[in-house]
């Protein structure tokens, strides 16, 4: 029998077995020479662990840890719009300073696993408290910095802080609600990074040419002192296993595996372009250096508003959502690449950009956690790091494009990226969960029998 297409379902809660024309037949494929079957395309159940909190005291929690992440994704980002200013005071080359964004991807991909591992035992609370902490004395070190090896050195610390902050918070938002509406947590709770990117960086690059670029890290460290305390107050305190999230909740280790290879390739692909964005615009479309920065905001602002409302789509569609994002970002670099000289043209695929990476990377975050094979606190600081590898090899390979061949390539071997992480989505065939869902539905239905009847006999 040839598998259709299987409808979307209306609610998250609806029954493979009471309606079977929901979900089409179950198939499977062979992995490593086992029979697997393959978790797709479902809404996320709420049938799990129930919430260990309350509703109000989660809501209040997440707005700090969306806060919290506005805070840490401004400081990654910082020396983008301070990089004249600091190569300034502190004399060195422009170029010696980029290396600052080097140093937080290494940090990060080297230590995301190893301190997701050595806080593991730990509630999520007191992690998020550490890396807060952390946070706050290399913000210090770095703003206080008057060479550029105390700048290096604060810029590690805080990447520590950084790799520890993003192992931990995504699992711990999510673990405080409902499994059925984790997409929508989960964008929440990034709509704090994508505002850095909108408010945080140009805030901060206006506040250092108005009193120097050592007085942004000031501001930042008040923010994360405040934030601490925030935290010690609003953020409950249970257990990762006793969230909703502390485990995927239909693990596989080849669907983890593939997000891990599509976000790697999916960022490398922004990074190759986006880095150099500025000499793109300036030298292909034409524009002048002045507007570039009201250029990027535009992208930007269409990025926020997005990851603001597509946290609904991502629970009724987890995978889809994956692949709609992908799919819009290929689109995205052809259009740079084919048309990057016109305007127009230019100005809408900007938009574009903005609304296809706010769809691509809640849904990458959303799927590994679906499918993460082991503690979701773990598998997310891979997670990190394999996200990390592309916004550091991008860059590199972006720079070698642009010296050999100049800015009007780097699109097309983006679109070659960003078209290899599509392909890997496309792998996954949304019709080989029935049997999985009905087996994991059965075993429910008997141990919610069984427990009431040893109640009666005792």
């Amino acid at each position: 029998m040839t598998p259709t297409e299987p409808r979307e379902p209306a609610r998250a809660s609806v029954d493979p077995d009471e309606a079977p024309e929901l979900f089409t037949g179950a198939v499977s494929y062979p992995v490593a020479g086992e029979v697997a079957v393959v978790p797709a395309e479902v809404p996320a159940r709420g049938e799990g662990t129930a919430p260990p909190v309350p509703r109000g005291r989660a809501l209040a929690a997440l707005l700090v840890l969306a806060l919290s992440a506005f805070a840490f994704v401004t400081a990654e980002v910082l020396p983008l719009g301070l990089m004249t200013p600091m190569a300034e005071g502190l004399g060195v080359a422009e170029s010696t300073v980029g290396l600052l964004i080097t140093v937080q991807a290494l940090v990060v991909v080297v230590g995301s696993v190893p301190l997701a591992f050595a806080v593991k035992r730990l509630r999520p609370r007191t992690a998020l408290l550490m890396a807060l902490t952390v946070f706050a004395g290399g913000l210090a070190v770095s703003a206080t910095a008057d060479s550029f090896g105390q700048l290096v050195a604060g810029r590690g610390v805080s990447a520590l802080a950084h790799a520890l902050f993003w192992a931990v918070v995504t699992p711990a938002a999510a673990g405080m609600f409902p499994q059925a509406v984790r997409g929508r947590m989960v964008s929440r709770l990034l709509l704090g990074g994508s505002g850095a990117g909108v408010i945080g960086l140009p805030a901060s690059t206006w506040l250092a040419q108005q009193v120097g670029w050592h007085a942004p890290y000031w501001v930042l460290v008040a923010a994360a002192v405040a934030l601490l305390a925030a935290l010690a107050i609003l953020m409950p305190g249970f257990r990762a296993e006793e969230g909703t999230a502390a485990r995927g909740e239909l693990p596989s280790r080849a669907m983890y595996v593939r997000v891990l290879v599509s976000i790697a390739l999916a960022v490398g692909s922004m990074a190759v372009t986006w880095t150099f964005i500025s000499p793109f615009l300036v030298r292909v479309t034409g524009f002048g250096q002045a507007t570039v920065p009201a250029l990027l905001a535009l992208g930007g602002v269409v990025g926020t508003i997005t990851t603001a409302f597509v946290g609904r789509y991502l629970d009724r569609w987890p995978v889809r959502s994956a692949v709609v994002g992908l799919a819009l970002l290929v689109s995205m670099f052809a259009g740079l690449a084919v048309a990057g000289s016109n305007v127009p043209a230019t100005l809408a695929l900007l938009v574009l950009q903005g609304f296809a990476w706010a769809v691509a990377v809640p849904a990458h975050v959303n799927w590994a956690m679906r499918h993460a094979p082991g503690r979701t606190d773990v598998l997310m600081a891979g997670y990190q790091s394999l996200y990390n590898v592309g916004n550091m090899l991008g860059p590199i390979a972006g720079g070698a494009i642009l010296a050999a061949y100049g800015p009007g390539w780097l699109p097309a071997a983006s679109v070659a990226l960003s078209g290899a992480a599509f392909l890997v989505v496309l792998t996954v065939r949304p019709w080989g969960l029935l049997e999985r869902l009905r087996r994991e539905r059965h075993r429910s239905a008997r141990a919610s029998v069984r427990t009431p009847r040893r109640s009666r006999t005792s």
